[in-house]
């Protein structure tokens, strides 16, 4: 549905099904990145504003509440039936994903405030304990998980399946369990490794390469100066970035995980097909 107070990016698709409502007029906006997708029945309630990056993903059934300020970044992937809730702030970096039936909360409230309840988090027009909500670039929740109020969880955390988040989780950790805690993958606490230059390369290779045979696009690599180009120059891949800003080329930047965004027909297809699991590039 088209509503005024709803932007949408380049390429960006939003379900006819779709509802959105503001809960204060002219409190905010709803916002959405280039090559966004928001698939059928999710639900948008928004006062203070909604934004989400390019290649933002919510899949059907999702409802967002975003009575405060709600921001996420890009290449976001919410599952089906999930809830992101922003009764108070929530703020999401880059390349945040949640599976199907994942829930954010940012209050707790129900308890009557006459009888002196203890639990009053978040409330929006009364003084409570915060219960805003950060997390960092690289969160991924496999799926069924739920995060509570007030929490600050650092950038590469992995929550295995059914993990229930009430306390804060630094960098670099797998967490799991209800209450989660950090748990070890062959006695190591960390969900992901360092890899160097060269490694980093090879694997680029092999991703253009896997491209190129199933788009039919040309490929060039030259390993000498760490290089991949693809098509007719229209992405240059490597490990310095951006050569020039006068052509339509897309660079690809392997060490800064970033690229100029040109829009051309090759360099969305490749974002496309490296999102899943492969890589996550951010625009400049």
């Amino acid at each position: 549905m088209e509503v005024d107070f709803v932007k949408k990016g380049l390429g960006t698709k939003i379900h006819s099904t779709c509802t959105f409502e503001e809960l204060k007029k002219k409190q905010g906006s709803i916002s959405f990145g280039d090559y966004c997708n928001i698939f059928e029945k999710c639900r948008f309630y928004v006062s203070e504003g909604f934004e989400i990056g390019d290649y933002g993903t919510i899949h059907n059934n999702s409802l967002i509440q975003a009575y405060k300020k709600c921001t996420i970044g890009h290449n976001a992937w919410i599952g089906q039936n999930s809830i992101i809730n922003a009764t108070d702030e929530l703020k999401i970096g880059n390349n945040f994903a949640i599976g199907t039936d994942s829930k954010i909360w940012t209050h707790a409230y129900r308890g009557e405030l006459l009888l002196g309840c203890k639990i009053a988090i978040g409330i929006p027009d009364y003084k409570s304990k915060s219960g805003a909500i950060s997390i960092g670039d690289d969160f991924w929740g496999m799926g069924q998980i739920t995060i509570g109020p007030g929490v600050k969880i650092g950038n590469k955390v992995i929550a295995l399946t059914n993990s229930l988040i009430t306390n804060d989780i630094p960098d670099n950790t797998i967490v799991g369990g209800t209450p989660a805690k950090p748990i070890s993958i062959e006695g190591d606490l960390r969900g992901y490794v360092d890899l160097n230059e060269k490694e980093r390369f090879d694997l680029m290779v092999k991703f253009s390469n896997d491209f190129s045979i199933i788009n039919k696009n040309k490929i060039k690599i030259d390993e000498k100066n760490k290089r991949i180009i693809l098509g007719d120059n229209e992405i240059i891949i490597n490990i310095i970035g951006k050569e020039t800003d006068e052509d339509a080329t897309s660079y690809f930047d392997i060490l800064k995980r970033s690229y100029t965004k040109k829009h051309n027909s090759l360099e969305r297809k490749f974002m496309n097909f490296v999102l899943g699991y492969r890589a996550r590039f951010i625009p400049e």
